[in-house]
């Protein structure tokens, strides 16, 4: 009967410690689990902060894609026009060519002319002489 109240106390004591180591594991591991929360809330806030820079990255990208597009529309706008002010200065080089070689055909006309009164007027000359003698 002495035994009894000893290994009863002794159990108790066993419980005890037992249920101490319980709690303080529970204490670890809600420690644990505290700190891996205050991180994940840090990691999350990090990664909130990432996207909200990236959104902004994106959208200056987005913004720089129509400024380009839109510089692209005003560049091939101006080569068009630069194209159809080449065409008509090209028109107006043919049609100064054709003056010019109208011109050449007129110059050459004359001078053909010029040759041929200059023969006539030596026929003349000619034909005048015979009268004076």
């Amino acid at each position: 009967s002495r035994r009894l109240p000893s290994s009863l106390a002794q159990r108790t004591q066993d419980s005890t410690k037992e249920i101490e180591t319980l709690i303080l594991a529970l204490q670890q591991g809600t420690q644990a689990a505290a700190t891996l929360m205050v991180s994940s809330r840090e990691r999350t806030l990090g990664t909130v902060e990432l996207a909200q820079k990236a959104e902004q990255a994106i959208t200056q990208i987005n913004h720089s894609i129509g400024t380009t597009q839109e510089m692209s529309l005003q560049i091939s706008t101006a080569a068009e026009q630069q194209s159809a002010v080449a065409e008509e200065i090209n028109r107006s080089i043919l049609s100064v060519r054709d003056v010019a070689d109208q011109s050449a055909l007129a110059s050459e006309q004359s001078a053909t002319a010029t040759i041929e009164l200059a023969s006539l007027g030596q026929d003349l000359q000619k034909m005048t002489s015979h009268f004076k003698t």
